[in-house]
Order: C-alpha cells, then structure tokens, then sequence
C-alpha cells in the first residue's frame, strides 16, 4: 500500500497545480472615471444622463463619506428614473466595501421610492450592477442590460 501512495503522490501533486493554475484568472484592472464615457457611450442609457458633483453625490445620494472618496463620477437622469451610473475611487479597499454597501441600500430604496409611482424603473433596478475592484466601485442602473454588461466587460 505504501509503494501505490509513494507511486500515486507524484501525481497526484500535479494534477493539483495543473487544476489551480487552471482555475487562476486574471483580476479586472479598477474601475477609472474615464470609464463613465465609455459606459455612457454604450446604448445602455435610454435618458438623458446628468453629472452631480461629488458632495452631492457622497452626501445626498450614497451617504457615505466623502472624505473617503478620492475621485467620482456620477450620472443620474433628468427624469427622476431609475438609470444611473457612479464610479468611486476610494482611498483603500476597506472604504471601497463600505461604499459598495452603501451603493446596495440606494439600490433597495429606489425600488421602494419608485415601485409605486415608477414602476417601470423598478425592471431597472432588478439589472442594477454593483461590482468592486480593489478600492473602486461601480453602480451602473441601465435601461438596457445587455449593452450594460458588454461595456462593464470591456472595462476589464
């Protein structure tokens, strides 16, 4: 029994490293401002888009801290609906989470805010994409999802 096991261990080891280097991809570069245009450009909006400043954007819309935030970019509709788009630039990952998190309840409150005066716009926030990488994050509400998930695809 011990000369299989010292037969078998050999390969076993290699068949674990050819499995884990498999299973290595590599990660999506952070979410860069710049990248707004691009997700902007990409058919996913059907309104017309409006940049809010970064105080409003921390203060009114996210509440989170903006002292945290190091660079944004925000857009929401003129229409009161649901389609919008924020890139965050965080100062560290921990801060990224905490706006992540803070990105989600906007989420849910604008499903309970429009669900019974909108409830068009709720289908959009089903789509929403609320995605981190390292100390960014990405809060993208489009009108269509498909286009929506190319672009942020492109991104990577």
């Amino acid at each position: 029994m011990r000369e299989l096991l010292t037969r078998l261990a050999p390969a076993a080891v290699a068949l674990c490293l050819l499995l884990s280097g498999c299973a290595q991809t590599a990660s999506a570069r952070p979410f860069q401002t710049g990248d707004a245009q691009t997700l902007l450009d990409s058919g996913a909006f059907s309104e017309p888009m409006e940049e809010i400043d970064q105080s409003l954007a921390c203060g009114t819309l996210y509440q989170i801290d903006g002292a945290t935030v190091t660079d944004c970019a925000v857009y929401t509709t003129l229409t009161a609906g649901a389609e919008e788009l924020a890139i965050l630039v965080l100062a560290d990952e921990e801060a990224a989470q905490a706006a992540l998190t803070a990105l989600e309840q906007r989420v849910a409150d604008q499903k309970a805010a429009l669900e019974n005066y909108q409830p068009d716009e709720v289908g959009k926030l089903d789509n929403a994409i609320l995605e981190r990488r390292e100390n960014t994050v990405l809060l993208l509400v489009p009108a269509d999802a498909s286009a929506a998930r190319t672009a942020v695809g492109g991104l990577s």
